[in-house]
């Protein structure tokens, strides 16, 4: 078996598979050759990696022969990549995925091993199974679905894809049912720290793959210290971000003032905000300060300012995922609470119609990758936003995009 880690992954390891004549298996393909510019490579290729991510993923080794189709001791070896440059050879693989695989396969990674003793290179793909399967190859397969078992990969028949499909449904049942159980207790006041309920909204950041059977993150371990970069939604006007952070049994919550973690007296004071990071990579963050009379004016929220608390906090809410390693995609939900009749609104006095509902959900925005711009996110939530609020068109027809 190859290290845990791809980065610690050797060409004495692979040297030690070829050696020892390691069979293939379900985690494990080795190809003596792929081209990304040969058409017959690439849908072999193709076809490996969405067998992968369709299942339980594993290792594809580029450069190493099949054991079985070894016939002299002079194939017993790496087949050293000769004729690519390793970046373009990386880079060509990318894009024969970002092109060829629907939905688009994000759970991989490519790594490169230069030859110690000369010329060329060899590669480990590895693949992680994926939570939004099944992937299904679009260039040229008659089979386009795959999946894989200790014989290698097999296309999918029509029950094996809907099996696959029920449970992509059951997921999105499960995302469904954890926002309307923790918008029930914001609304009833049931929240990990002191917060009043009202008029308020709720960004929820739920990563897919939360509700595998093993999906807690490593945040136990990390001190305090480690949570002064996950900011609440507001910043003082001196910019200090406040972090109060402390265990609880759902994972970590951050707050002002956590005090108790509940109104239990008057000397508790309720706090505008919070942020609660659960133990499977969930984030819950509630904002009300811009929402409640003493701080606005009543019944609007300004349209730019939605827009700047969203562009300045997504990006610490997902790298927050990313530098555990938390895989993507991330659903995105932005739900607004008990704001039935507020209007959004500008410094041009352009108020946009009231919102009609006391709970709006919003459209959830899919986080497919960490490369994905925070300012483009943050444009499709203000879209979704602008249509709650009873608006036609684009928003940034009206407003000035920042």
């Amino acid at each position: 078996m190859l290290p845990s880690g791809l980065d610690e992954v050797s060409v004495e390891d692979l040297q030690r598979l070829v050696k020892t004549g390691a069979p293939e298996k379900q985690e494990i393909e080795f190809k003596r050759q792929l081209d990304p510019q040969n058409k017959n490579h690439k849908e072999k290729f193709l076809a490996e990696v969405t067998s992968f991510a369709n299942t339980t993923g594993g290792d594809l080794i580029i450069g190493v022969p099949d054991p079985e189709d070894v016939d002299e001791a002079d194939d017993a070896k790496l087949w050293w990549i000769t004729d690519h440059d390793r970046d373009e050879y990386k880079l060509d693989w990318e894009n024969v995925i970002r092109t060829s695989t629907d939905p688009r396969l994000q759970t991989h990674e490519i790594r490169t091993l230069s030859n110690p003793d000369g010329a060329g290179f060899v590669a480990v793909v590895r693949v992680q199974a994926s939570t939004v399967s099944p992937h299904r190859v679009t260039q040229g397969s008659k089979k386009p679905f795959y999946g894989r078992n200790s014989a290698g990969k097999y296309p999918f028949d029509t029950g094996q894809l809907r099996e696959k499909f029920i449970e992509q449904y059951s997921l999105r049942e499960e995302v469904e049912d954890f926002l309307a159980e923790r918008i029930a207790k914001i609304r009833g006041g049931d929240a990990p720290a002191p917060f009043e309920p009202g008029p308020c909204m709720v960004l929820h950041v739920i990563p897919a793959a939360a509700f595998n059977l093993r999906s807690e993150i490593d945040i136990s371990s990390d001190g305090r210290d480690a949570f002064s970069d996950l900011p609440l939604f507001h910043r003082d006007r001196g910019g200090q971000v406040h972090s109060n952070a402390r265990r609880n049994i759902d994972g970590i919550v951050n707050s002002q003032d956590i005090g108790d973690f509940r109104k239990a007296t008057e000397t508790d004071e309720p706090q505008s905000e919070y942020v609660q990071i659960f133990n499977d990579g969930r984030i819950e963050a509630v904002h009300s300060f811009h929402f409640r009379k003493d701080f606005s004016e009543e019944d609007k929220i300004g349209f730019l300012t939605l827009y700047e608390i969203l562009h300045d906090r997504l990006p610490d809410y997902t790298g927050f995922l990313a530098e555990r390693d938390v895989s993507s995609p991330l659903f995105l939900y932005l739900t607004f609470i008990d704001a039935e009749g507020f209007v959004t609104t500008s410094d041009k006095n352009r108020d946009s119609k009231k919102l009609d509902r006391n709970v709006a959900t919003l459209p959830v925005v899919t986080l497919k990758s960490y490369d994905e711009s925070a300012k483009e996110v943050t444009k499709e939530f203000m879209q979704h936003i602008w249509h709650a609020f009873g608006e036609l068109g684009d928003p940034f027809d009206t407003y000035e995009e920042p």
